[in-house]
């Protein structure tokens, strides 16, 4: 994958959980007081009540757009250091997805405050174990010990 698809997959993840947020979370979020700073709550006004004929799960609502931009993090730094060192490359893509996995597990042991909840911290493993996986696959050549095997055996 080029930098420019990560680019573009990146932002495309980042604007759908935007979009979650801004047509179904309550508006007294932080996010929401700064658009109507901004002058744009008429224009969000309008497209909350557009979507209010859709009714997403708490999943879609309160767990999925963590692990959008958790993923979204991870293609747009991998598409930011294509040069550097592939050590480097892994560990500041997974800052994030990293992030929230501490602050989940810390949540369920009681050292920060909030609710532990199994499927936000499912949501920022996801990206990470793709993460981990893309680096195998394209940086050993996984595929090509497979098909040499499967040669070898025949």
């Amino acid at each position: 994958m080029t930098a420019r698809i990560q680019m573009v997959f990146g932002l495309l993840l980042i604007l759908l959980g935007g979009l979650i947020y801004l047509s179904f979370r309550p508006t007294t979020l932080l996010l929401f007081h700064a658009l109507d700073r901004m002058g744009l709550m008429l224009l969000i006004t309008d497209w909350r009540a557009w979507m209010s004929a859709y009714h997403p799960t708490e999943f879609v609502l309160y767990s999925l757009p963590g692990g959008l931009w958790a993923a979204a993090y991870i293609l747009i730094i991998l598409s930011l250091t294509g040069r550097t060192p592939l050590t480097q490359r892994v560990a500041i893509a997974s800052m994030i997805p990293l992030a929230g996995i501490a602050s989940e597990l810390l949540q369920w042991g009681g050292l920060l405050p909030g609710i532990f909840d199994a499927t936000d911290l499912l949501c920022y493993t996801l990206p990470l174990l793709f993460l981990i996986i893309y680096v195998i696959i394209k940086n050993f050549r996984i595929w090509q010990v497979f098909s040499t095997a499967s040669v070898v055996s025949n």
